[in-house]
């Protein structure tokens, strides 16, 4: 290897270092404060590594029925709204990518524009709406609401998988004598498997992580997780050792959950744009 280009790797692995510990460090801060007891959360910068370790907070969460709740809320709420978008979206991109009709390139158009609207302009009618319906503090609005939400970037990006799939192969399923629903079924589902996967995994980090749907429109039984964790901050304080080990166990789930399926991510957002 050429001296220029060896320094260009050192270079370049130099700095993807740096990138990895500047985005590492602030797990890290956050997972030891969530073994500090109220003292050493609160002291300076310099102590942040000299503390007696304790589990106090993680007791006080798992011990507190309001934190149960909310995690089951958190699941719950994950699972159904992940599925929802999952079918919804697998039939829009098809829908998309191979029908043609009346409105087609209009439709797709307003779904981009319903993702950029800012969610917050829609909490007061959405919180209206759900008032006048009886269904305050419900799982099943903040379900829909948040599935809602994640189907336009879902569809769009099932739909270009479907895309890049040769049209050849779908008619000669039907060629051979396959219908449409075995046709969907057992030769274009397995093929954007990949693209499915990976419409799942952006809906259920986004719907894990939700914070302002969750707010306005649950209080007790439909708070989640994010929710939850916010009664620590309060205008008279922070209550540093709660609110940590809360985060930890909001983030802990995402971070695996990613790495296990990293491979069907990564095979995801690669295989749409081979066509």
């Amino acid at each position: 290897m050429k001296p220029r280009t060896l320094a260009g790797a050192i270079a370049g692995y130099i700095v993807l270092v740096v990138a990895s510990l500047l985005a590492i460090f602030p797990l890290l801060w956050v997972l030891l404060t969530s073994f500090k007891d109220p003292a050493d959360a609160q002291a300076s910068a310099s102590k942040a590594f000299d503390f007696q370790a304790t589990g106090e907070n993680y007791v006080r969460l798992f011990t507190d029925p309001a934190f149960r709740g909310a995690l089951l809320a958190s699941v719950v709420i994950t699972v159904v709204s992940t599925l929802i978008v999952a079918v919804v979206a697998t039939l829009g991109g098809y829908a998309f990518a191979r029908l043609r009709f009346l409105g087609r390139r209009v439709l797709a158009v307003v779904m981009v524009c319903v993702q950029i609207i800012p969610g917050i302009v829609l909490v007061i009618p959405l919180y209206r709406l759900v008032s006048e319906l009886g269904l305050y503090d419900q799982w099943l609005p903040i379900m829909l609401i948040l599935a809602t939400l994640n189907i336009p970037f879902a569809t769009w990006l099932t739909m270009a998988f479907f895309q890049s799939m040769p049209i050849e192969i779908e008619e000669a399923a039907l060629i051979d004598g396959t219908n449409k629903v075995q046709l969907f079924r057992y030769v274009l589902l397995p093929m954007v498997a990949p693209g499915i996967a990976t419409a799942a995994i952006f809906t259920a980090i986004a719907v894990w992580n939700s914070f302002l749907i969750p707010l306005i429109l649950g209080q007790a039984r439909a708070a989640t997780l994010t929710v939850y964790a916010a009664q620590f901050i309060t205008f008279q304080e922070v209550n540093w050792g709660p609110l940590s080990a809360a985060a930890v166990l909001i983030f802990a789930p995402i971070v695996l959950f990613v790495l296990i399926m990293q491979r069907s991510l990564v095979r995801g957002l690669t295989a749409g744009s081979v066509k």
